[in-house]
């Protein structure tokens, strides 16, 4: 079996496979390239306020290629802010989005795809909804030899790999049973040939009290205060725990991890391959915030948090919840229990998406 590894798109080594994060490679057997005659991609992000749980200002960013820009990357952010009659902030909800050019992604951890998105509400009445998704569609067509097909063969069974990570954290200065508003939701696809045919899919949704539920196999763990404290400072420390006694702290964890797919590829025919990576983060009015992070590390939460945690070192925190992201790699997990193939499979490769992706949180996924 031949698996993708890192690239400019496409790619293929018998024994290695590159760590890679939201990336999206489509791979080829031993050392020959495939032709990828068509790439689109698209960066959606979007903030929305509430009022009362209404709908109430809004702000949204897009970028597409073709379309918007002629060329990678793709960047959109999105950024609303609430103040008080005196003129003091008391919430906000921002998110950022980007989608780098895998062609000249050539680290060992490559962040192609990549989602921030946060929110927190001090103010009685006031929350917010942030969105974000980034997409990646390739057209690709593999020539016999690519394949490794003999003469008279036309197809062969490819497999490739899904590499993901991440983090989110949300915090309720109330108990979480008077938080239920508050959560992320974190979702991953790759498709063939259009939604219809979908090759890979895994999600994970958290809520209050840290009540996590999945589809697909996606490993995750909750991350207690003990370890995020050996990077933040003493008075940090302080705020967390009192956050966590009176209220609520959640972070959990998606560690860094291999997921393997498989299509079927014919000679000379068109593949069309589809990596989707969605996040969602909610919170409530009166001392409520949630973060998430895909594709790469956080890298807006400093200012975020200390504004949101009064008195709190956000640096700290940021490289703390980063940290508890690299310090984790389950490697490949096995598929949920299925029937053997009935015929013997060739070795060929598509692979996986960085970014969240989220899924939130830190989440490094790639689409190889």
């Amino acid at each position: 079996m031949v698996y993708a590894q890192r690239v400019p798109w496409l790619v293929c080594r018998p024994s290695t496979i590159a760590r890679l994060s939201c990336v999206f490679v489509v791979a080829r057997s031993l050392s020959l390239s495939g032709e990828i005659t068509r790439v689109e991609a698209r960066v959606d992000t979007r903030v929305q306020e509430l009022m009362n749980g209404a709908p109430a200002s809004v702000n949204a960013d897009s970028r597409e290629l073709p379309g918007d820009v002629a060329e990678f990357p793709l960047a959109t952010s999105a950024f609303l802010d609430t103040t008080n009659l005196g003129g003091e902030r008391t919430a906000i909800g921002q998110g950022f989005g980007i989608v780098e050019d895998p062609a000249r992604l050539d680290e060992p951890n490559p962040q192609e795809f990549s989602l921030e998105a946060a929110c927190y509400s001090n103010a009685p009445d006031v929350s917010y909804l942030v969105e974000g998704s980034a997409s990646e569609m390739r057209t690709v067509v593999l020539d016999r030899t690519e394949l490794g097909l003999g003469p008279f063969d036309l197809r062969r069974d490819v497999q490739s790999r899904v590499f993901l990570s991440g983090a989110v954290i949300f915090w309720s200065a109330t108990p979480a049973g008077q938080s239920d508003e508050i959560g992320a939701d974190v979702a991953f696809r790759v498709t063939r040939d259009g939604d219809d045919q979908e090759l890979f899919t895994t999600s994970i949704a958290i809520g209050a009290g840290g009540e996590a539920l999945s589809t697909g196999p996606i490993v995750f763990e909750t991350v207690g205060l003990d370890e995020l404290a050996a990077l933040v400072d003493e008075t940090t420390l302080v705020i967390l725990h009192q956050l966590e006694e009176d209220g609520e702290l959640t972070v959990i964890v998606i560690s860094q991890q291999e997921h393997e797919y498989e299509y079927t590829a014919t000679v000379e025919e068109p593949i069309v391959l589809t990596a989707t990576i969605e996040v969602q983060v909610r919170n409530a009015p009166a001392g409520t915030g949630v973060a998430a992070v895909m594709g790469r590390p956080f890298e807006e939460l400093a200012d975020f948090i200390a504004e949101a945690l009064p008195g709190t070192n956000g640096a700290a925190i940021e490289r703390s919840l980063n940290k508890a992201i690299s310090d984790r790699d389950v490697g490949l997990v096995a598929p949920p229990a299925a029937a053997p193939p009935a015929t013997p499979r060739a070795c060929g490769a598509l692979g996986a998406l960085a970014m969240l992706i989220f899924i939130p949180v830190l989440l490094r996924n790639r689409f190889v």
